[in-house]
């Protein structure tokens, strides 16, 4: 019962992780997207942490293998997005 429940927070961290970045993308969600980024730039990627933490606690079998690959897809993305907004994209 344990593992399941840090598999359904393992979910849980994913969706806030990356919604606020693909909500961004949307016309409606750029104010959700500006109002995570004023909490913390670091914000979605600490989520994205959270949720892989918590996969590699959660259920065996493809559960697990499913939710680790979405949450570092999602760290990922996130790192790539803090990149980008600390350092642009340089020009020579």
């Amino acid at each position: 019962m344990k593992k399941k429940s840090y598999s359904v927070l393992s979910v849980v961290f994913f969706i806030m992780a990356v919604f606020p970045l693909i909500a961004g993308l949307t016309t409606w969600g750029n104010d959700l997207y500006a109002a995570v980024l004023n909490i913390s730039i670091f914000l979605p990627l600490i989520f994205g942490l959270a949720g892989l933490t918590f996969a590699l606690l959660g259920m065996r079998g493809k559960v697990k293998i499913s939710l680790i690959l979405v949450n570092v897809l999602s760290v990922a993305l996130s790192l790539f997005l803090v990149f980008v907004a600390m350092y642009g994209f340089q020009q020579a």
